[in-house]
């Protein structure tokens, strides 16, 4: 089924998930966990109305990145002591 306004292309607003795929890209710079969630959620409600979301995608990529970075960087400072600007190596 297509769906077209006055201008005949479709609004955000009309294809499933559109909407939350771009909150989801959003999101994933800003909160990585709730950017994976609505990443989550439009892909799956773009994938049952048979409809392509490219930003649901890659707010799932760039959530899934961030975390691990945010992982890493952490064990990296727990394992290293943390960061201190008056040792010297």
């Amino acid at each position: 089924m297509k769906y077209a306004t006055q201008s005949g292309d479709p609004s955000v607003h009309e294809i499933p998930g559109k909407a939350l795929g771009i909150w989801a890209f959003v999101l994933a710079f800003i909160v990585p966990v709730l950017g994976l969630v609505f990443g989550i959620v439009a892909a799956g409600q773009s994938r049952r109305a048979g409809s392509p979301n490219g930003l649901a995608l890659a707010g799932i990529v760039v959530s899934l990145v961030l975390m691990v970075a945010a992982v890493i960087t952490t064990i990296a400072i727990a394992v290293g002591g943390g960061f201190s600007p008056y040792t010297s190596t």
